[in-house]
């Protein structure tokens, strides 16, 4: 088959963009070089810009598989990626056609697709999951690896402070939404960022994104001291938003792809048609290397692990407050190893957070952050990983990595990762202090649970049994 893939960025990006979709996409167009032969195209758009040159266009752009992937670039495109680029673009977003027009000229100039697979419509226009009007005999494919589909912030996590379960017919995304820096800024950002990248400037590209990274964050936090996010103009209509997003969807794309039951049914839930949307559970590496160790022992400790960012949304801060709130009994006997990357001052403060821990717990110990080459050797040493997770994460990376290496996971209600094992004694309610430490306790002094979460263990997706899959709905 021909095979077109779409995400807003290209996934042979040095610079980490992207995040689990871009790694997801990458081992995906590996295999499928390597193992079968179909022919792959891939197009990303939403961060090239053009300093000279205005118009709106594709071109090629070369990556790490050289012939054997062809990969292309929208320029200039009118919707910026990522998603929160655009919060008050939505009408762009919804209306333009130059996208679609240039989207679909490009098809007819490779001489069209069997299959193209949107990964997320980021950095595109919703007209752009029209395409099946010109071209009736492509399958088109829409993959659920975050929630653009009903919320312009891609998460369902209101103001920064919980899961978001009611939008109030867009009132509530007035108070939530806001654009801090204006769409032409931006736009001169990436095309700075692209200039000092074709340059090969390295220690500039990478000082321009430290820079816009962290004004952003001063620029939210100063906002949010003023109280100030009602008086910022709101130009987009949010509750028209979701119902078109879900009318063309349910319309233009023949399957919509969710990573989990729980995104599947998050879909539904919110009016994506239930005939279309399948549970798809994503390939990865890590599944064919599957380690279960017996981690029950005599020890009276449990080293339970942290893993990922600084990031209250994935329950970072949730966690730190009910280890500090543990019972004495129970958090002399935890050993706590937290793997986060420091990026900013905000970072710091949390690292201190985690040494102060030290007089509460057995110990508590922070890594600035990890390779995965890394991970065998880390993962001897921990008993239970934590994802506690205050959003419907999708299904998170680390949790898929702590089971493939043998590690059991205490997770949050909310998200997928509470689908990896069915034993219920290892899933706690978001955000409940009270009964994530009831779980602990109950861990701690019942050590044959960890060997219980394996015995109801799902069995991970290898890339092999992803493409199988994927290739039943291609066809």
């Amino acid at each position: 088959m021909k095979i077109l893939y779409y995400n807003w960025t290209q996934f042979d990006n040095s610079n980490n963009q992207g995040g689990g979709v871009n790694i997801y996409q990458k081992n995906l167009i590996d295999y499928l070089i390597k193992n079968t032969n179909n022919e792959i195209y891939f197009l990303s758009s939403g961060i090239y810009y053009d300093i000279i040159n205005k118009r709106t266009y594709i071109k090629q752009s070369r990556n790490i598989y050289g012939d054997k992937c062809k990969t292309f670039k929208l320029i200039n495109s009118k919707c910026l990626a990522p998603a929160n680029a655009m919060h008050d673009e939505l009408n762009t977003y919804l209306n333009d056609n130059e996208d679609y027009e240039v989207l679909k000229k490009f098809i007819n100039k490779c001489g069209g697709f069997d299959v193209i697979h949107f990964n997320n419509i980021e950095g595109l226009s919703l007209n752009c999951l029209k395409i099946k009007k010109d071209f009736p005999n492509t399958k088109v494919v829409y993959s659920l690896h975050n929630y653009f589909f009903c919320c312009p912030k891609v998460n369902l996590f209101y103001n920064d402070e919980k899961n978001c379960l009611d939008y109030q017919g867009g009132e509530l995304c007035k108070k939530c939404l806001k654009n801090i820096v204006s769409k032409n800024k931006i736009i001169m950002f990436y095309k700075i960022d692209r200039l000092s990248e074709k340059l090969h400037m390295t220690k500039l590209n990478n000082k321009i994104r430290w820079y816009a990274k962290n004004l952003l964050k001063k620029l939210k936090k100063k906002n949010k001291q003023k109280n100030s996010y009602e008086k910022i103009n709101i130009n987009s209509d949010f509750k028209k938003f979701r119902e078109k997003s879900i009318d063309v969807i349910n319309k233009y794309v023949d399957v919509v792809l969710a990573v989990s039951n729980r995104v599947r049914d998050i879909a539904i839930k919110y009016g994506i048609q239930q005939e279309k949307v399948f549970t798809d559970y994503i390939g990865t590496k890590v599944a064919e290397t599957e380690n279960l160790v017996n981690r029950i022992n005599n020890s009276q400790e449990l080293n339970i692990a942290y893993m990922g960012y600084f990031n209250k949304q994935k329950g970072f801060d949730f966690l730190v407050d009910a280890l500090e709130k543990m019972p004495e009994e129970i958090a002399k006997k935890i050993n706590f190893f937290c793997y986060a990357r420091v990026q900013d001052e905000n970072d710091k403060i949390n690292v201190a957070k985690i040494k102060k821990l030290n007089g509460k717990l057995k110990s508590a110990v922070h890594f600035n952050g990890y390779n995965h080459q890394d991970l065998p050797e880390i993962y001897k040493n921990i008993d239970l990983g934590i994802v506690p997770v205050i959003w419907e994460d999708n299904l998170p990376q680390v949790a898929i990595e702590y089971v493939a290496y043998g590690v059991p996971v205490l997770c949050s209600d909310l998200g997928g990762a509470q689908e990896l094992s069915e034993a219920k004694e290892f899933v706690f309610k978001a955000g409940d202090i009270e009964d994530f430490q009831e779980k602990i306790a109950n861990i701690i002094n019942n050590r044959d649970l960890l060997k219980k979460y394996f015995e109801k263990k799902k069995k991970l997706t290898t890339m092999e049994e992803h493409v199988n899959s994927l290739m039943k709905f291609y066809k």
